[in-house]
């Protein structure tokens, strides 16, 4: 007997590939322009989050892009590469705002607008959402909120497969914890 074994989603693709991913940056970065803060690890996260909440809703990603398992949060596994060609093709700069206390941003800012030729209204939602969520953040709170189920079922390094975004953060409720108690007895899994 064959064991069935789901196909996990990794990466999606979408017209434009890793361009996608590129444009997307430099919508974000246009957005978040003046928000309060905004260095590397933010713009991790509010791509990521459009990514996997718009994935979670309607099977599709934004950017259809690979992501990994980090230490301070998931991101793009090109993001680091695509950012360092963005920059020296003169797409962005990078702006080192210091806050005190060896508080540093690295603040990515766009040179030329975004081509959104790739993205549908839908898309645009998603990410505007993450912006709006994230917006009052700092880094530190962006990627400790981005520590959840997802990102802990994973090692640093690991490939996050969209499906992690099914897993959810939220406590069971105590009829939720009998319903499954009483499953997992009634199908022989455990015992009482």
């Amino acid at each position: 007997m064959t064991k069935f074994r789901p196909r996990l989603t990794f990466s999606v693709d979408l017209p434009g590939g890793q361009a996608r991913l590129r444009q997307m940056i430099l919508y974000v970065a246009r957005e978040c322009r003046t928000a309060p803060r905004f260095g590397g690890i933010k713009l991790n996260k509010i791509i990521w989050r459009a990514d996997f909440e718009s994935f979670a809703a309607r099977g599709r990603p934004v950017t259809g892009r690979p992501y990994q398992r980090l230490k301070l949060g998931p991101a793009p596994k090109e993001m680091l590469p695509v950012h360092r060609d963005m920059l020296n093709n003169g797409l962005i700069v990078v702006e080192r705002v210091d806050f005190g206390d060896g508080v540093v941003e690295q603040r990515t800012v766009p040179c030329v607008a975004p081509s959104l030729d790739f993205f549908d209204e839908a898309d645009l939602h998603f990410v505007d959402e993450s912006i709006k969520y994230y917006w009052d953040m700092t880094g530190a709170e962006t990627s400790d909120e981005s520590h959840g189920m997802a990102w802990k079922t994973r090692s640093n390094g690991d490939p996050m497969p969209y499906e992690s975004a099914y897993l959810s953060d939220r406590a069971l409720q105590p009829a939720q914890l009998a319903a499954m108690k009483k499953l997992m007895y009634d199908r022989g899994w455990v015992s009482e």
